[in-house]
């Protein structure tokens, strides 16, 4: 019984020393030169994780949001067929075109893509006027 409770206390004062310290070796000789150097390992190699976990991010969210461009794309093309589709019916027929009908969808993605490539050439507040009055001439087929 005595037995028991001794190996019980022992147990729990080791959970606690290694609870209470980071453990920087298993077992063998350590100087304090050689736990400096360790520690400093540890340190660089946590900055290293932690760096990379920053441009994991950053590549996943500029990828989210070029997934998310391109999708509406390309519900922006389909809602513009639709329309076209829409008005030619009711040109067919000779009936009027009702205002929301005359209105061109913008494809976002093919303005995104747009703006982009003449933003390389120019700055970025002309070609993002240049952009917004391109989009009443796209033609999607």
């Amino acid at each position: 019984l005595d037995l028991l409770a001794f190996r019980r206390q022992v147990e729990e004062s080791k959970k606690r020393s290694s609870r209470s310290r980071a453990r920087l070796q298993f077992g063998g000789e350590l100087t304090a030169a050689h736990a400096h150097e360790l520690r400093a390992q540890k340190a660089e190699l946590a900055a290293q994780k932690l760096e990379a976990k920053r441009v994991r991010v950053a590549r996943q969210a500029a990828y989210r949001a070029q997934k998310q461009l391109r999708r509406a794309g390309i519900e922006a093309r389909k809602e513009e067929r639709l329309r076209k589709k829409g008005v030619a019916a009711l040109r067919k027929a000779g009936l009027p075109i009702p205002p929301e009908f005359e209105d061109l969808i913008p494809d976002q993605e093919a303005l995104q893509t747009e703006v982009e490539s003449e933003g390389e050439g120019e700055g970025e507040g002309e070609s993002g006027r240049e952009g917004r009055s391109g989009s009443e001439e796209v033609i999607v087929s």
